[in-house]
């Protein structure tokens, strides 16, 4: 009776020593001797094969079978678990076109958003979403397991940047702005705003996208290509312009894109908005006249905006088929990209009957009706 007793309490102390083996604990402390454990290991096993039973044995085998895979969960589920810390860490991850999830793994474990970087890439593999991860800037934080990591990588919800358009510019401006914001190169944007495709694709019956690049404010994501980025543009002008082009009224005999290069001409001779509709009055009132609209900015776009002020020469400069001094009618094409408010102007002209105007040197202007008002107004305010 005795004998079965003592083999119990073995077995007992042997689970005993077993656990705090496992969790290197030492006269009910936890032990700073790294090397505790297996120095205490083998005289564990000899209690184990001499002084327990074989039922007591298996037992024991189970028990530390299960307690194997418990300690081994606790050790995946502690890699696969955010970074954490007392303060998150936040950061921008690119990820290239091209990079692998070891590449991607290794760069996340560099900058401490995952623990283990073969933990990112071992997830990734077994549940299938390795070669689903897609390109772009992601924004991580080290509050984020590796599960969803994975998830927001293969959704592809990257961080977006703005790309403000103003009012006025012109393509190659547009351009120059796309490289300067690092979205692409200047040359590359012209190129696929010159592509025919995009202008049959929306019935643009013109020779450029020049006019209908709409200014406004857009949010793309890193990588985006230029026709991508143009075609996001496009369809910005159709849903907020050409709808008020289609409804113009009857009495505005412009066609859409002729809309659109008198917008473009109002955009840039007015610099407050109650002059808008009243400098569109002035050009509808002399393309009805048949009068030359003398628009000095629509002789700049034709030189190609000159780092210097026009001249008597090239006010009479007939090669410049933009040279609204020397022909009659509208210019070939817009000599900008146009917002809402000179767009509509266009299609609203005021009442008056104005058919000049001078600058006031102020941003604002001085309207006339007839010939002697205006130079009298040209001499007060510019001195010619």
């Amino acid at each position: 009776m005795s004998t079965k007793t003592d083999k119990n309490n073995n077995f007992k102390t042997i689970i005993l020593k077993l656990y705090r083996l496992a969790f290197n604990i030492h006269d009910g402390k936890h032990s700073p001797d790294k090397n505790y454990a297996q120095r205490s290991l083998r005289p564990v096993f000899f209690d184990f094969k001499s002084n327990i039973s074989r039922s007591q044995k298996i037992i024991s085998l189970l028990f530390l079978y299960v307690f194997g895979i418990l300690i081994f969960y606790a050790c995946v589920s502690q890699l696969l678990a955010p970074v954490g810390g007392k303060e998150i860490h936040s950061e921008v991850i690119r990820i290239n076109p091209g990079m692998n999830i070891i590449n991607i793994g290794m760069l996340l474990a560099e900058k401490g958003l995952v623990k283990s970087s073969l933990a990112f890439q071992a997830v990734g593999i077994l549940n299938g979403t390795s070669h689903s991860l897609k390109a772009g800037d992601y924004a991580i934080n080290s509050n984020m397991g590796i599960s969803e990591i994975l998830r927001l990588m293969v959704s592809g919800e990257t961080v977006l940047y703005k790309f403000t358009i103003p009012e006025g510019l012109t393509l190659p401006e547009i351009a120059k702005l796309w490289e300067e914001n690092g979205f692409g190169t200047s040359d590359r944007f012209i190129e696929k705003a010159s592509d025919p495709n995009l202008r049959t694709k929306y019935r643009i019956n013109a020779n450029s996208l020049e006019g209908y690049l709409f200014p406004n404010t857009y949010m793309f994501p890193y990588g985006i290509s230029e026709e991508e980025a143009i075609d996001v543009i496009l369809r910005q002008f159709f849903k907020d312009a050409y709808p008020l082009i289609e409804k113009k009224s009857p009495e505005i005999k412009l066609s859409p894109y002729e809309t659109i290069i008198l917008a473009s001409i109002i955009e840039k001779e007015a610099k407050v908005d109650a002059e808008r509709p009243i400098i569109s009055a002035v050009f509808h009132n002399r393309l009805k006249c048949d009068m030359k609209l003398e628009s000095c900015p629509t002789v700049l776009y034709g030189l190609g905006y000159p780092n210097r002020e026009l001249t008597y020469q090239d006010l009479r400069n007939a090669s410049l088929p933009y040279n609204t001094y020397v022909y009659k009618g509208l210019p070939p094409g817009p000599i900008c990209n146009p917002g809402i408010k000179s767009i509509n102007s266009a299609l609203n002209p005021s009442g008056d009957s104005y058919l000049y105007f001078v600058s006031k040197n102020d941003g604002t202007h001085y309207f006339a009706k007839d010939y002697t008002d205006f130079l009298i107004a040209k001499r007060k305010y510019q001195g010619s």
